[in-house]
């Protein structure tokens, strides 16, 4: 997503002052868009999913506007390159299948904490309660044979 140092915006003749400024805007957006999804192909916590693919939709959806508002993306474009706009276009629609995709994600995370994650967390607690009572069961059958049966002394 970020682009290089050789960028359109650094060269002579890179549009009007506004437009440079814009696309610094958008590269910027995507530095961080970029760090944000780093993270995310990082990430094998599932916990820690949710809140950070919350966080990817909230920057895509102030990102997608940017873009496509004023000083956005069309407006770079159509200043020197006016026959790239239906390019433009189909990534404006590719936007919302994306986010489509991301809020898709978002309820598989959930079902899982909702269905396989809870019965796994549940079946740990359970298992924890067995082994705790089991340990209380044996430390007081021991207690018992020793003190009461075999007149063990502390």
């Amino acid at each position: 997503m970020g682009r290089s140092a050789a960028s359109p915006s650094a060269g002579k003749g890179a549009g009007s002052a506004g437009t440079r400024a814009a696309r610094q805007r958008i590269d910027e957006e995507h530095r961080r868009l970029g760090d944000l999804l780093a993270a995310l192909e990082t990430t094998t916590d599932l916990a820690a999913l949710a809140p950070r693919l919350a966080g990817l939709r909230e920057l895509l959806v102030a990102h997608f506007a940017s873009e496509e508002g004023p000083q956005g993306m069309h407006d770079i474009v159509a200043e020197g390159a006016a026959h790239r706009l239906p390019n433009v276009q189909h990534l404006f629609e590719e936007h919302r299948a994306i986010l489509l995709r991301l809020d898709h994600l978002r309820d598989e995370t959930s079902a899982c904490f909702e269905g396989p994650v809870r019965r796994v967390l549940a079946g740990v607690a359970e298992l924890a309660g067995t082994l705790r009572r089991h340990e209380a069961d044996e430390e007081e059958l021991f207690s018992e044979a020793y003190y009461s049966d075999l007149g063990g002394h502390t």
